[in-house]
């Protein structure tokens, strides 16, 4: 775990956010061929969550972020959405982990979105970071749970594209990122709408990029054996 965390540590500081989100699309499509059940997301992101046996440890919503109903897992997903600036991007990782678990994928898909660019926000915004503890967390959950969940959005491109227009939508007018981290330091308040567009604008070359290569990820999909699988 070690290891992967502070390779992906490296990628994120050496690439932008858009080539961040275009290598997870080669990562999906052409170059996991791993064993991994498409039913269930079993990973550990030490002391947050362990699949098995089921540990959440996230403060807030810990309790409720076990349920086993899928009503449930929607309605706290409405739930968190009413108070979303106020809520750190481990605990959104986890709902994404955990709506997908229970067959709400297309939730799933929305969230773990959503997560990435508030985690984004956060790294971008904090001052003096230690890239132990929160970012790496936040790496490893993107890195980790994306096979599954990447591995379920990339197999339909026109439903993935409209779902990232809704988180587009919804982050556009973010409240300010230290509400969710009271204990961080930030850049002033006045900074965050350019870093929120930039990251907007690179989420929107990779939406670029995956509408006019669908036919491309597609095939290398049903080449490498990820069609269907998750």
């Amino acid at each position: 775990m070690t290891n992967d965390i502070k390779i992906i540590m490296n990628l994120f500081k050496r690439l932008s956010g858009y080539l961040c989100l275009l290598s997870a699309v080669f990562l999906t499509a052409c170059g996991d061929k791993s064993k991994e059940s498409k039913e269930q997301i079993n990973i550990y992101v030490t002391p947050f969550y362990d699949s098995t046996p089921l540990q959440i440890n996230i403060g807030k919503y810990s309790d409720e972020l076990k349920s086993d109903s899928p009503r449930k897992m929607l309605e706290l997903a409405d739930e968190i959405k009413e108070c979303i600036d106020e809520v750190n991007a481990i605990t959104l990782y986890v709902l994404a982990i955990r709506l997908y678990n229970l067959g709400e994928k297309d939730a799933s898909v929305y969230w773990f979105y959503n997560a990435q660019f508030r985690g984004r926000i956060l790294l971008n915004m904090a001052k003096g970071l230690s890239p132990t503890g929160a970012p790496a967390a936040l790496d490893a959950f993107q890195s980790l749970s994306g096979t599954w969940i990447n591995g379920y959005a990339f197999g339909d491109p026109d439903k993935t594209l409209s779902i990232l227009e809704q988180v587009i939508k919804d982050v556009r007018h973010m409240g300010y990122i230290q509400n969710a981290y009271p204990g961080y330091t930030f850049r002033p308040e006045s900074e965050q709408q350019e870093i929120v567009d930039e990251q907007i604008e690179g989420l929107r070359k990779f939406m670029k990029y995956m509408d006019e290569n669908r036919e491309e990820i597609l095939r290398q999909r049903i080449e490498n054996g990820i069609k269907g699988k998750y």
